[in-house]
């Protein structure tokens, strides 16, 4: 289920808009202006913003401008949803670079239609990234491209490479304790983690749903393994669950094995040990 922040003044309008989104089957949070909005996304996942212009404090335009220098949110689709139908307003909207620009009235169907548009246009552009632009990390289909190439390199060359899958062992546990986008927040930090602690020429990716890909030239699997070791005994990690400010522990596992020397097929290798982690699920 996507995430929509519905940010408009008129509590009326607000509630009607979210009313559209929810019976079509969106999530939604609300937020009264741009600075209320600027909140809510510092401590909840948002999937699209939909947004009215005319708001006290930070209206539409200064919003949108706020959200677009922070690089979290280069893929999140922004709408705006507004009574200004003058074509200037439309232009200078879709100018600045907005995903879409609806215009009040909107029946529901609409509604729906345009923000699922906009939805799936960002996810379509996600396919073409090697590396995602907001986590930093190679993205899954690059993995998986990379992987038997750098396996027969290493291996014509003789020399090691491993393979290191990590997993949030607690994710499902924070999917139903507190929700989908509490475990996406958490496996980004995870990543971040991670990131920090490879090497710049190690490649390490977003496999979904809690679960990170790292492959490690010129290194043994014994290497890697003491070096994993290292990471899990000094993984202190944990987020705050905003309803009751509680501090919630992300724990981390993995495997580890060597691609080369050896035989394996790297891609079922990966795969099963992504499905190690599902079936502990």
């Amino acid at each position: 289920m996507k995430t929509v922040l519905v940010v408009e003044d008129s509590s009326s309008s607000r509630d009607i808009t979210s009313h559209f989104l929810q019976q079509g089957g969106f999530r939604t949070l609300e937020a009264t202006d741009g600075a209320d909005a600027l909140n809510v996304l510092k401590q909840r996942h948002v999937d699209l913003v939909l947004t009215d212009i005319m708001m006290p404090n930070m209206d539409g335009w200064a919003f949108y401008k706020e959200v677009r220098q922070d690089k979290r949110y280069n893929l999140t689709p922004f709408v705006f949803l507004s009574v200004l139908d003058e074509l200037d307003d439309q232009i200078k909207g879709l100018t600045l670079g907005v995903d879409d620009y609806i215009t009040k009235p909107v029946t529901p169907p609409q509604l729906i239609a345009r923000v699922n548009t906009a939805l799936m246009r960002s996810e379509r552009l996600e396919q073409y990234f090697f590396r995602n632009p907001v986590t930093d990390l190679e993205t899954a289909n690059y993995f998986r491209h990379l992987l038997p190439l750098e396996a027969q390199r290493c291996r014509e060359a003789s020399q090691p490479l491993s393979l290191l899958v990590f997993g949030i062992g607690n994710y499902v546990s924070l999917v139903r304790g507190h929700a989908s986008w509490f475990a996406e927040s958490a496996s980004r930090e995870a990543g971040q983690k991670l990131k920090e602690r490879t090497r710049d020429y190690d490649v390490i990716a977003d496999m979904g749903v809690g679960r990170f890909a790292v492959l490690m030239p010129n290194a043994t699997a014994e290497g890697v393994k003491t070096w994993a070791e290292k990471v899990i005994a000094n993984w202190k990690l944990s987020l705050t669950w905003p309803e009751t400010e509680q501090n919630i522990g992300i724990d981390i596992g993995y495997t580890c094995d060597a691609i080369s020397p050896g035989d394996f097929d790297a891609t079922e290798l990966l795969d099963k040990n992504l499905e190690t982690f599902e079936r502990k699920w």
